[in-house]
């Protein structure tokens, strides 16, 4: 068995910042960029954690790349200039593909992939 969670380069944007303020119920104002974010870390660190704990199924999270899709179109408007070159929807989704159909032992468990390499986690 195999869990593949497509998270986005835009949690490299913040840090976990703990369950309470992650999940939005410390009292503080909604910020949907930063709600976007932690969900996001959230799922890298779950595979992390869950690769951990059921070894038998093997975890992984991955970044498509910037892919030029209505949600980034939404979110970035002109400034998704600024993620040039940006990727078609099909570049995107090729990775998220490989890793659902690759072979088991080509995978770090709990890795964050990226064009079928793992990828550093967090920004120190």
């Amino acid at each position: 068995p195999r869990v593949v969670f497509v998270s986005s380069g835009g949690m490299y944007n913040t840090r976990w910042p703990g369950a309470e303020r992650g999940s939005c119920s410390a009292g503080q104002p909604y910020n949907g960029q930063l709600a976007y974010a932690y969900a996001k870390r959230g799922q890298v660190l779950l595979a992390e954690r869950l690769s951990k704990l059921l070894p038998a199924v093997t975890f992984v999270s991955c970044h498509p790349g910037w892919a030029d899709t209505p949600a980034v179109e939404a979110a970035y408007g002109a400034a998704k200039r600024l993620l040039a070159p940006m990727r078609t929807p099909w570049q995107g989704a090729e990775g998220i593909a490989w890793l659902a159909v690759c072979p088991r032992d080509e995978l770090e468990p709990g890795g964050f992939y990226l064009d079928r390499r793992p990828q550093a986690k967090h920004m120190a």
